[in-house]
């Protein structure tokens, strides 16, 4: 078996260093009569940085939106929205709802989908 090039290790030590959670996401397909939404299908995991929002967020929060976590997903075909279900990682390990999605794009052409989650 061949050794991983060193730029392959570099950046499987990257994502491993830089997104150590794992959030499970779960989209909605339809919503019923009383307008709660079906779940359909399974869940979907993807690497991830979870952190509690603080203080600062809170100031800087133009929209006034409440949320207590910030998930920091780095993926390019990720297509997410408020009417999706995020499960959190260990120790919260909770299904928690999407209040707010943002897609960010850096120099590199790197993309990271950035969702604000709220408390049930």
């Amino acid at each position: 078996m061949a050794a991983a090039s060193p730029s392959a290790a570099f950046i499987a030590d990257l994502v491993r260093n830089v997104t150590p959670d794992s959030v499970s996401i779960r989209t909605t397909s339809t919503v019923n009569n009383y307008g709660e939404r079906t779940w359909t299908g399974g869940t979907t995991s993807y690497d991830a940085y979870v952190r509690r929002a603080n203080e600062a967020d809170r100031d800087a929060n133009v929209d006034n939106i409440d949320y207590d976590y910030v998930a920091y997903i780095p993926s390019s075909s990720l297509t997410l929205n408020v009417a999706d279900e995020i499960t959190l990682p260990a120790p919260l390990s909770a299904i928690r709802p999407i209040v707010k999605v943002e897609t960010r794009k850096d120099a590199l052409g790197q993309v990271a989908v950035i969702a604000y989650v709220g408390t049930r």
